[in-house]
């Protein structure tokens, strides 16, 4: 059930990333510069 749900997550979120012009990324790369900080 929680993979069913984080599925459905992931995928409305790449909906609204493509909406915005992003891609995922453009999300790695923010965390990847608050991993850092």
């Amino acid at each position: 059930e929680i993979a069913n749900e984080a599925a459905d997550l992931v995928y409305h979120m790449l909906v609204l990333l493509a909406d915005c012009d992003m891609q995922l990324d453009d999300v790695i790369t923010i965390l990847a510069d608050r991993h850092k900080a």
